[in-house]
């Protein structure tokens, strides 16, 4: 167990040296909205949306094939922060929710009726040999607050996943795209918010 547990952090001191560029070239990676489909049950509120944090995590080869759901469980090494192109992930998914017609109205500033704030983590999952793809899950942690007296309402989790070869932009846009249709599918039917008006 102890050779097993020492190979494991050899591999991990291994694969982090190998995705090192990669996760310093994500910082400048930003996500870009594909085509949206408007919802066809958008909600009767105004709301700001704040990216809180965005971050890339490398995960143990393999870890997305398993059944456990909590995947932070499997990270090597430190959280690599993308807070060098934070702001034009907001814009970004700021972009999408417009697209999507969510809420009746978005605004950047603090007078409206929600303020949800979001939580977007990126793992990447080397795999389990070389000739098999990249493994890219987003996960997007969401809060849905009042605009005005900042009561928690509810909390949310996106789900997003999409495999990768040499090209990483277009599966993690994807897996992004992903968790955020995951995301707001769930906003957008949660019952709650339209049985009572804010």
């Amino acid at each position: 167990m102890m050779l097993a547990r020492a190979d494991l952090q050899r591999s991990g001191t291994v694969l982090l040296a190998v995705f090192a560029p990669w996760l310093l070239s994500c910082s400048h990676m930003v996500y870009q909205p594909a085509p949206v489909v408007p919802t066809t049950s958008p909600l009767p509120y105004a709301a700001t949306v704040r990216l809180v944090e965005v971050e890339a995590f490398v995960v143990e080869p393999g870890a997305t094939m398993i059944a456990d759901p909590r995947i932070e469980n499997k990270v090597m090494g430190i959280p690599q922060p993308l807070s060098k192109a934070k702001k034009e992930w907001e814009r970004s998914i700021t972009e999408y929710v417009a697209a999507r017609k969510t809420f009746s109205y978005l605004s950047t500033d603090s007078q409206t009726d929600l303020d949800l704030s979001l939580r977007l983590n990126i793992y990447i999952d080397p795999s389990v040999s070389s000739d098999f793809n990249r493994v890219y899950v987003a996960r997007i942690d969401a809060t849905l607050a009042e605009g005005s007296g900042k009561r928690l309402l509810s909390q949310y989790i996106g789900f997003g996943k999409a495999a990768g070869d040499d090209d990483d932009r277009g599966p993690i846009n994807l897996a992004v795209q992903a968790a955020l249709n995951d995301l707001f599918w769930k906003i957008e039917n949660d019952q709650r918010l339209r049985r009572y008006r804010l």
